[in-house]
């Protein structure tokens, strides 16, 4: 054996220990898992106190190995299945024969088979191919045998399947974010056609357009998409702090928070948007700010930088104060969990009193609908609260705690920073403008 070869040699074995490692880490996670579901099930608990348990569980692993709470219920998921149903693929797994993400996927595909005796065909056929083809391959060969086997379960399976379309946008680099959208196959392939089809004509428009075909076909379906809008309305944002967007396709909301020193030209900080996951460089910035019609919402903060605080009436935010929690928290507020702050329960800490004693100040009153009290939370997150499962507390501060069977770790959101909370009212104030130099400040 040559040297080449022994160096490819010593990273096949790497990547098998790497594998291997995998399986011990999964196979751990489950039996922690399983461990406190057990536990909740010996003290007597119901059901659904016994599923919290595990949620909980699920949480803490995945505070502990710094990953994605789904994940870990994922992953707990797969297992649990290689391990009871499929324990020939399980055991190469152990071996290192076979990464997370193969076992997985052959996990996944035993889910949606009804009959056992294809679960047990799939166990003892899959390894061979699984390890000597590609992620890519494999997935195409379990569809296959999804077919093959069962193909009277295949319209069900499809109809089922489309009940999960969605569309997601994920934050990368450089000012860019990836669009997807789960649709049926059908449609699919009429869009990309149509997409190729519309670039075409585009590019053929002009001698000069030296788009590449992929670049044309990304405009197009940017176009088709916002084309449909209106062209009077306005984008809003927030800053420094203030709130900054575009305008000219339709109104909406985008909560980015940037320092006025940089839309004045003297900074280069960059703007972020309100779940911390999109960046946006001064340059652009710059842009956005030069666009006419573009609104800024700004909310004013202490000599700290502390949002200053509002009490309202009622057990609802005003659209107002919504606004404002949702660019202080960003996100739900349990370590880990990336929920954005707009798709999250706004929870009362100290849970709303519609009856207050006559005669209290409405700031004092039990269960104020005040920014020191209202914070955000999954549902998922917000109902192991509200049923007791995860209790939290807060400093005087207004630093939220959670307290896990294990530890207690200080909340997070998408920027984790400490704000201050005061019974002062936040103000907000629109700034229109035709250019950063000119701003003229407007109270709402």
């Amino acid at each position: 054996m040559s040297p080449t070869d022994t160096l490819l040699a010593d990273a096949l074995h790497a990547s098998r220990r790497v594998w291997a490692g995998e399986a011990e880490q999964a196979r751990a996670v489950l039996r922690f898992v399983e461990t406190r579901r057990a536990d909740a099930l010996t003290q007597g608990l119901s059901a659904r106190q016994v599923e919290d348990a595990r949620q909980v569980a699920i949480l803490e692993a995945a505070i502990e190995l710094h990953v994605a709470t789904a994940l870990i219920s994922n992953l707990v998921s797969a297992t649990r299945t290689l391990v009871v149903d499929l324990p020939t693929v399980w055991a190469g797994h152990l071996r290192g024969e076979v990464d997370r993400a193969k076992a997985r996927e052959i996990a996944s595909t035993a889910w949606k088979l009804h009959a056992p005796e294809n679960v047990t065909r799939l166990d003892e056929t899959v390894l061979a191919y699984a390890t000597t083809h590609t992620l890519g391959q494999l997935k195409g060969w379990l569809r296959r045998f999804l077919i093959r086997v069962e193909p009277d379960h295949a319209i069900e399976r499809r109809q089922a399947a489309q009940q999960d379309r969605n569309v997601t946008i994920t934050a990368l680099d450089d000012g860019m974010s990836l669009l997807q959208a789960l649709i049926p196959t059908t449609e699919a392939l009429l869009i990309d056609r149509d997409l190729t089809l519309a670039a075409k004509a585009s590019r053929s428009q002009s001698a000069d357009d030296e788009r590449t075909l992929a670049q044309a076909r990304a405009d197009a379906l940017v176009d088709t998409l916002l084309q449909r809008r209106g062209k009077t309305d306005t984008t809003d944002t927030a800053a420094d702090h203030v709130p900054v967007g575009t305008s000219g396709r339709g109104r909406f909301h985008v909560g980015i928070t940037v320092s006025l020193a940089t839309l004045l030209g003297l900074s280069r900080e960059p703007g972020v948007s309100s779940d911390g996951q999109h960046v946006l460089d001064p340059g652009l910035l710059a842009e956005l700010a030069s666009a006419e019609g573009t609104l800024f919402s700004r909310l004013l903060t202490d000599e700290n930088g502390g949002i200053l605080d509002v009490t309202e009436l009622g057990r609802f935010p005003t659209q107002p104060l919504r606004r404002a929690l949702n660019l202080i928290d960003g996100t739900c507020d349990v370590p880990g969990c990336t929920r954005p702050a707009t798709a999250c329960d706004v929870d009362h800490q100290i849970p709303y009193d519609p009856d207050p004693p006559p005669g209290q100040p409405p700031g004092q009153q039990r269960g104020p609908t005040a920014a020191g009290n209202l914070h955000h939370r999954c549902p998922p997150h917000h109902g192991l609260k509200t049923r007791g499962a995860l209790t939290v507390t807060h400093d005087q501060d207004g630093n939220a705690h959670w307290h896990l069977p294990t530890r207690t770790i200080e909340a997070e959101t998408a920027f984790t920073r400490a704000w201050t909370r005061r019974d002062r009212t936040i103000q907000f104030v629109e700034i229109h403008h035709t250019h950063p130099d000119h701003i003229q400040y407007r109270p709402r």
